[in-house]
């Protein structure tokens, strides 16, 4: 039976209904325990708080190079791929970690390759161009002569796609239509319609208001007011009070964008499911064992020896012949060199540049401006077997009505056939409280505690899960993404955001934060934008992307 303390933390980081359940919930033993103990997966987080407690050393040489992007994400990599897809070289890609890919990077081990992130990606509207673009050029997509793009098949999701599970067994969707009233579709069917009608609005241009990426929408007009309520006041004012419905969308917010429906704006809710969305429905889903990983792998891949990892920068500095200076540190070997760049893209959050960058830029700080970070905790369940399931069949995406967590993802459901019993289970876990405290929370969580999360949670839908744990390795994402809260798109953060993103002579930024919303679309599209500036300023002419 699990201690009062053991009880207590359940049901902080789950949710209430866990706390009822707890003492029947699986366990592991200490002898399981101890040969599933391998340790935390994810950033040196140590190695980043040196930099925070002023780690400079000085550099021992210095060494010339035309181009440099200082981040290896999605905006850094898709800043590299823009580079090379113009036909330059002469660039380096420096990345903290041992791996590329920010918070959609992936492991592999003997079973399958699983996202550690982000794990799928909405097929792009016509007009996401760089989106577009780019998976054609990654072999993702094939574009016809008319523009139209066509996919792989085995890149959709595959059926079924997703369940939820609801009292004592598992549904259809993700809807909790299980118990449902007649009220609670009638509002379900109803915010699907006021939803269908948003994303058909368009400006006096012909541009979409909401649009992936945001820097592809019209002027909103009077719907930027949606962006002063959260999304839980406008369901209210609009008499969506379903809690089937608020279960069902909040869902959405707290995938996307770690926070609850009253911590949401409401533009960035309503965005969410507009801007996926044309005259033929939702966009479709492409996925990949390892999530986008896959991408990231086929972005690392264009870069080669360009990209080098376990690099750690240490200063941004300007020169006075309008060059920059980019000290750095690598803690494999001590090394520490000074990079001299004509051109430099800082493909980094926040609150990495803001202790790298001179106070005389004077370049606002995001967060001192309130732009709050979610963390996560996720893990990667390996099966010997296949627990116990009752109700609809195993699906891709699998979630668990009225748990803080996101249920979890099946990595091999896109390669699984009838005879593979081993699987690897993707578990997500938003923290949604104030994001300091989460933090600390977070760091303070053992292995022990993480693994009691997890079969918590997964212990409902499945009783048996303890006994078919081959491993559990577990990701601490202390700063997963940007919390898109009210006045975040056209209140006071958003002309924040809009002085951020403004290049310097020689000096672009690209990140997520920089949006406002973590999602593939914009990261990519300020790599691109990032790249295009570069491109500009060395006189290299050609497509427009961004």
């Amino acid at each position: 039976m699990l201690s009062c303390t053991r009880r207590e933390l359940i049901a902080s980081f789950l949710g209430l209904p866990l706390l009822a359940a707890c003492d029947k919930l699986g366990s592991l033993t200490s002898r399981q325990q101890r040969a599933l103990e391998c340790g935390f997966a994810g950033p040196d987080h140590a190695l980043g708080h040196k930099l925070r407690e002023g780690l400079a050393p000085a550099p021992s040489h210095t060494r010339q190079v035309p181009v440099l992007v200082l981040g290896a994400g999605i905006a850094g990599l898709s800043a590299a791929w823009r580079l090379l897809r113009a036909g330059q070289t002469d660039f380096e890609v420096l990345e903290l970690e041992r791996v590329a890919g920010g918070t959609s990077c992936a492991g592999r081990n003997a079973i399958s390759a699983f996202p550690w992130g982000a794990h799928y990606l909405p097929s792009p509207l016509p007009h996401a161009r760089a989106a577009r673009a780019q998976l054609v050029d990654l072999g993702v997509a094939s574009q016809a002569a008319d523009g139209e793009l066509s996919y792989d098949e085995s890149q959709w999701v595959r059926a079924p796609q997703e369940r939820l599970f609801v009292l004592d067994r598992w549904y259809e969707g993700l809807f909790p239509f299980a118990g449902a009233s007649e009220r609670d579709v009638a509002e379900l069917t109803r915010f699907e319609k006021h939803v269908a009608e948003l994303s058909r609005l368009q400006d006096d241009a012909g541009k979409r208001l909401f649009a992936l990426p945001l820097a592809a929408a019209g002027d909103p007009g009077p719907l930027a007011a949606l962006d002063s309520l959260t999304f839980s006041d406008w369901l209210l004012r609009e008499g969506y009070t379903s809690k089937r419905l608020r279960f069902f969308l909040e869902y959405g917010t707290r995938d996307d964008m770690c926070a609850r429906l009253d911590q949401t704006s409401a533009f960035a809710g309503l965005h969410y499911h507009a801007a996926r969305s044309d005259a033929h429905g939702p966009s479709n889903f492409l996925t990949w064992p390892d999530g986008n990983g896959q991408l990231v792998a086929r972005l690392a891949a264009r870069c080669g020896s360009l990209l080098r990892t376990s690099v750690l920068v240490t200063r941004i500095a300007a020169l006075p012949d309008a060059r920059w200076e980019v000290h750095t540190f690598e803690p494999a070997t001590g090394r520490s060199e000074a990079l001299q760049a004509q051109h430099v893209i800082a493909a980094l959050p926040d609150g990495v540049l803001s202790r790298l960058l001179p106070a005389a830029l004077n370049r606002p700080s995001l967060h001192a401006q309130g732009l709050e970070t979610g963390a996560w905790l996720v893990a990667n369940v390996s099966l010997r077997k296949r627990p116990q399931s009752r109700g609809y069949p195993e699906c891709w995406d699998n979630v668990l009505y009225g748990s803080q967590s996101l249920g979890y993802v099946v990595a091999t459901h896109q390669t699984d056939s009838a005879e593979r019993a081993r699987s690897v289970w993707t578990w997500y876990l938003p923290l949604t409280g104030t994001p300091h405290e989460e933090r600390k929370r977070l760091a303070a969580l053992s292995f022990q505690e993480c693994c009691a999360l997890l079969l918590a949670d997964l212990s409902r839908p499945h009783p048996d899960i303890a006994e078919h744990i081959e491993r559990i390795d577990f990701f601490r994402w202390a700063h997963a993404m940007p919390r898109p809260a009210p006045g975040m798109f056209f209140g006071p953060l958003a002309s924040a955001r809009k002085r951020a993103s403004a290049s310097l002579p020689g000096l672009s930024f690209a990140h997520t934060e920089l949006s406002g919303l973590a999602l593939f679309e914009e990261a990519q599209w300020h790599g691109v934008r990032a790249a295009e500036e570069v491109l500009a300023a060395r006189g290299v002419l050609g497509e427009q992307l961004a």
